[in-house]
């Protein structure tokens, strides 16, 4: 199964998941190229802001993503996802005018919620997400009886700076300065009363260096979208048999 990723949404997200799959899958066994899954990834950079667009304050970024779903089934792509939690707004769309399924990160968030046990999630996602209330009805039908709040307009402030910060060469800076985003991270979830949803892939670049995240406090929507892809493959077609991780690639 050949998987198509529309990333650049950020760049460190993106990179980030790749990163995370490798890491997933060779921890699982792997020790061949071979056994990684194929991967073809599209830094959609030239496309406007999901966020943007949806507060009304910049122009349509669906055109881009259809045209590249469209090139990413041309070329052999068996199913698609996004790094991206805002550009799910439109993931339906997508799939019609395509004619390749995704992933529905929003959805696997949700399921990935409810199999945790808990009872109410504060959500982080970008403005634009917040709106139009994109995870509401993934948690309707995934998570029922889940509660699902957004932060104070303070603290979802906090959030976007975050997201932004994380765009910038601040996060390779002093971690305790004011603009880090990790510093910013960390303040928010000092006051936070129930459990988070990284509900934008961006924060996990500033949160932790590659390890798991669900840990009770925050769960990561770009972990979630990492496990789908590699349950999708299969693990990556993990070998049987003895394991020689001296082979050749």
């Amino acid at each position: 199964m050949k998987i198509g990723v529309i990333g650049g949404n950020g760049v460190a997200a993106t990179n980030r998941l790749c990163e995370m799959v490798e890491r997933k899958i060779t921890a699982a066994g792997a020790f061949r190229d071979a056994h990684h899954p194929e991967m073809v990834v599209w830094q959609a950079t030239s496309a406007p802001s999901r966020s943007m667009f949806l507060e009304g304050r910049g122009p349509d970024w669906r055109p881009d993503y259809i045209r590249i779903a469209r090139q990413l089934k041309s070329i052999g792509c068996d199913i698609g996802c996004m790094c991206c939690n805002t550009a799910h707004y439109a993931v339906g769309e997508i799939e019609s005018a395509s004619g390749i399924s995704f992933i529905n990160l929003l959805d696997e968030v949700a399921k990935r919620v409810r199999a945790s046990g808990l009872g109410k999630v504060e959500m982080w996602v970008s403005d634009g997400a917040r709106k139009f209330d994109i995870y509401r009805r993934a948690f309707e039908v995934c998570a029922p009886g889940v509660e699902m709040v957004y932060p104070s307009e303070e603290r979802q402030a906090e959030v976007t700076k975050a997201i932004c910060a994380v765009k910038t060469k601040a996060r390779f800076g002093n971690v305790e300065a004011d603009g880090h985003p990790k510093k910013i991270i960390r303040r928010l979830l000092r006051g936070a009363a129930v459990p988070v949803v990284l509900g934008c892939t961006d924060l996990r670049v500033a949160y932790c260096a590659g390890e798991a995240m669900d840990d009770g406090i925050a769960l990561d929507s770009l972990e979630c979208l990492a496990d789908a892809i590699v349950s999708l493959t299969g693990g990556g077609g993990r070998p049987s048999g003895p394991q020689r991780s001296t082979e050749r690639s």
